[in-house]
């Protein structure tokens, strides 16, 4: 039995691999429409359910809101046009600036404008909505003693009037922490300490919603990570400087305030970071008036102490064809002077004990020198490192590998710019050198010049050096004030963002349109797994297929429409009915089985119980009898008769008490409504009956009634459920065998040809019982070319219906042989 199931269960997945294989090539459109129909039920279910995720995923998702805003990025500086005044800011990147705006630093000092320090939630059901503004308690002046609270949530319940308990777990610890606070009240917790208020009224609603009410003190890190996730800036148009910057959130007006933020920060950074370095340059300049001007004092005192104590004479008496020569080097040591105040500066600031590097301080010193050029690339790509580290620090720790190799390539960098400006410090001595060594060489020609002379001529030579360069700086001075007075960044927001009125997400149409294409989409692949895996006999086709036409086709018996009364006999209530003429058919075709003159025997048996060979076999046989035939119907099928229920009489004697000769055949045989049609009822249901049917009683039995009827008709067991039909099959003058349509599976038509070649059954015929004639309006045709079948041409509305007043037309045409 085992190796028969498995042998069962390999043909029934080769069957459904076929089926899947060989899918586009015999596709019939009928049988998928009548699956179709049959399916309507699961199509609605999954277009419901659809139209239910549908519903529940809209209700239940949390709204997300965008808000937008646009930015033109612009400066101008009328006084430093005006002035001509060399411009001491590296020119706008737009590029820098979105990456700016998008950066955790930037969203960081956006956020100090906002009331972020806390956040406020109503936890509902199953959606949590940020209060933000809107919460009707809040606590200020917050103080936190461990750093392990930021981020934890603490939830508030009601106890009384202007008193709640605060409850709260931090992360990892088992330990549930509770409090009370009062309204207007400093609360103390082992872990922060906060000014707490509330509106009594509205706390009270909001418990009343069924949900929790809970706040966090926010991690800033933390938050302007988040955010830097919420946060979009893309360039709009290069050519106009317009950049949007959008913020998206659960919460609408969040979503607005955040891009305010955002956009009011850059331009009051944009000008902050300016001025900066026009302070950095206004602070070397008055660093250098006042070291300069106490050269000048001295310078002066010298001179007088000169004239006065040692009566030195005028300097323009002795020394003016001196002065003369040497007032084009007198110029450039100046000069000199004040490029090596700046190398010393410059040096300075990137050598500071702390590490760090004014780098805004730094571009400023280069401007108008001959070693702008020189380094202030170096020093641009020093302030994007330095721009870098700052950003990765926002995330990582001094330990962290990615931030000590940034830091490890800025000190590279800085060591450049050192070595750099140590380079130049060897050219400018050496040029510094050379020029006092022609200095020297005039000085040599008036050695002969009395010596207190001479020092006052070089006093007066340093005097003039300290006055240039101070009329220098106070000129710059005056111009780099009235520059940074001038100087109005234009940036400015062109579209200011608005509160969002409309969620654009989730998209309502959209999921709707998709859930609902998600359950047609399911629908249709119910009905395909169906049709792949509809494995039943549907048409006399499928027979003919399986069998590969070794199988006669008889006919096939309409589906009845109502409900079978428990006599199962119908063509005697209505002869001219469709039912009755499917008999008939069959009746008919039997002549081309076998027309040879005698008693015949009919034996009809089946795969399994359920298929209707019953039905066929009492009703065959009253057909049968309407042509004056004496028919008598013998029920074998002793295991589970039904003969008895069909014509309606007791089950108390029979075959099983006949075969064993407890009864004579005249006290078994019982007459019907029918003229000519008797029958014999199993009897009690026997231990043995495969031993009866057998049995030579049973032939005996056989032969004695084909001596007294002309048809005996047998109703055997199913075949393939037992094997005490066979004996019967194999004797009979006409074998049928009963199919059920959408009943009867595909894999029984091979039982049966394997079964005809086993036991040499060459007389087997099909009959196909309880066809869907109504399917025929889908194009699903039963028809069977092989030159016989049933088609008298007559109407079809019902099956008790007369012809006459039905038309003559049925849906089909088999082409059945007229009878004589």
């Amino acid at each position: 039995m085992l190796s028969e199931d498995i042998s069962q269960r390999n043909l029934n997945f080769e069957s459904y691999r076929e089926r899947i294989t060989n899918f586009s090539n015999e596709f019939e459109l009928g049988l998928f429409i009548y699956i179709v129909k049959r399916s309507l039920i699961w199509i609605v279910l999954c277009i419901t359910l659809a139209g239910a995720a549908a519903y529940l995923y809209l209700r239940y998702t949390a709204e997300t809101f965008e808000s937008r805003a646009l930015l033109q990025f612009e400066q101008s500086n009328t006084a430093q046009q005006v002035l001509k005044v060399t411009q001491f800011v590296e020119d706008q990147n737009l590029t820098a600036d979105v990456e700016l705006l998008h950066s955790r630093f930037f969203i960081l000092r956006a956020l100090k404008r906002l009331p972020m320090h806390v956040s406020y939630y109503f936890k509902g059901n199953i959606l949590t909505n940020e209060l933000y503004t809107a919460s009707p308690f809040t606590i200020e002046d917050v103080e936190v003693i461990d750093g392990r609270i930021l981020d934890v949530p603490l939830f508030f319940s009601l106890l009384g009037a202007d008193k709640v308990e605060i409850s709260y777990r931090l992360p990892e610890s088992d330990h549930k922490e509770t409090v009370e606070a009062r309204n207007g009240q400093r609360v103390t917790t082992p872990h922060m300490a906060f000014n707490f208020r509330m509106d009594e009224e509205q706390v009270r609603e909001k418990l009343e919603d069924d949900g929790e009410l809970f706040m966090k003190v926010n991690d800033q890190k933390t938050l302007a990570a988040k955010y830097a996730a919420q946060v979009f800036v893309r360039i709009v148009d290069p050519n106009a400087k317009t950049v949007e910057v959008s913020c998206k959130d659960h919460n609408a007006t969040i979503a607005r305030d955040m891009v305010k933020a955002l956009t009011d920060e850059f331009v009051d950074y944009d000008v902050e970071r300016r001025r900066e370095s026009s302070e950095s340059i206004l602070r070397f300049i008055d660093s250098q008036k006042d070291t300069v001007f106490d050269q000048l004092r001295n310078n002066e005192f010298l001179m007088k102490k000169l004239q006065t104590t040692d009566r030195v004479a005028d300097k323009n008496n002795l020394t003016a064809i001196y002065l003369e020569r040497q007032t084009d080097y007198e110029n450039k040591m100046a000069e000199m002077a004040i490029e090596e105040s700046l190398l010393s500066e410059i040096e300075r600031a990137t050598t500071e004990e702390n590490g760090e590097v004014d780098v805004y301080h730094l571009v400023p010193l280069l401007v108008g020198t001959e070693y702008e050029r020189t380094l202030s690339g170096l020093i641009t790509t020093l302030e994007a490192m330095i721009k870098e580290r700052d950003e990765m620090g926002s995330d990582a720790t001094e330990a962290h590998e990615g931030y000590q190799g940034v830091q490890m390539r800025l000190n590279i960098q800085k060591r450049m710019i050192i070595e750099s400006i140590a380079n130049m410090r060897k050219r400018f001595a050496a040029r510094k050198d050379r020029y006092e060594a022609q200095l020297a060489e005039f000085e040599a020609q008036f050695t002969t010049l009395p010596e207190k002379e001479l020092e006052y001529a070089r006093i007066t030579r340093l005097f003039n050096i300290n006055e240039k360069y101070y009329t220098q700086l106070l000129e710059k001075d005056i111009e780099y004030r009235i520059s940074r007075a001038g100087f109005v960044p234009d940036n400015r927001t062109l579209e200011e963002p608005e509160i969002p009125r409309a969620a654009i997400s989730p998209d309502r149409k959209l999921v709707s349109v998709s859930y609902l294409s998600i359950g047609v989409i399911l629908g249709l692949f119910v009905v395909l797994i169906r049709y792949i895996l509809h494995d039943n006999i549907t048409s006399l086709f499928d027979i003919a297929k399986g069998s590969q036409a070794s199988i006669g086709i008889l006919g096939m018996i309409p589906k009845y429409k109502k409900e079978i009364p428990i006599s199962q006999l119908l063509v005697d209530k209505n002869p001219k009915s469709l039912i009755a003429e499917s008999f008939r058919t069959v009746r008919t075709n039997l002549q081309f089985v076998d027309n040879t003159p005698g008693a015949k025997v009919i034996a009809i048996t089946s795969t399994i119980s359920g298929e209707g060979k019953t039905f066929v076999a009492i009703n065959l046989a009253g057909i049968i009898s309407f042509s004056g035939k004496r028919v008598i119907v013998l029920d074998l099928d002793m295991r589970k008769p039904k003969i008895h229920l069909g014509f309606g009489v007791e089950n108390v004697r029979g075959m099983s008490t006949l075969l064993i000769g407890k009864d004579t055949l005249g006290n078994c045989v019982q007459h019907s409504a029918i003229p000519g049609l008797d029958f014999i009822t199993a009897g009690p249901i026997p231990p043995n009956p495969s031993e009866l049917i057998i049995s030579d009683a049973m032939n005996e039995l056989l032969e004695q009634l084909k001596s007294m009827y002309d048809i005996v008709l047998i109703d055997n067991p199913p075949v393939g459920l037992v094997t005490d039909g066979l004996p019967m099959i194999q004797k009979a003058d006409y074998p049928i065998y009963i199919f059920r349509a959408d009943y009867s599976k595909k894999q029984f038509v091979q039982n049966v040809d394997r079964m005809i070649n086993e036991n040499k059954i060459t007389r087997m015929s099909a009959i196909l019982n309880g066809v869907d004639i109504d399917r025929n309006k889908y194009g699903y045709n039963y028809g069977y070319g092989y030159g016989y079948g049933y088609g008298y041409g007559y109407g079809y509305g019902g099956y008790y219906e007369d012809r006459a007043e039905q038309g003559n037309r049925l849906p089909f045409n088999i082409g059945r042989k007229k009878r004589g």
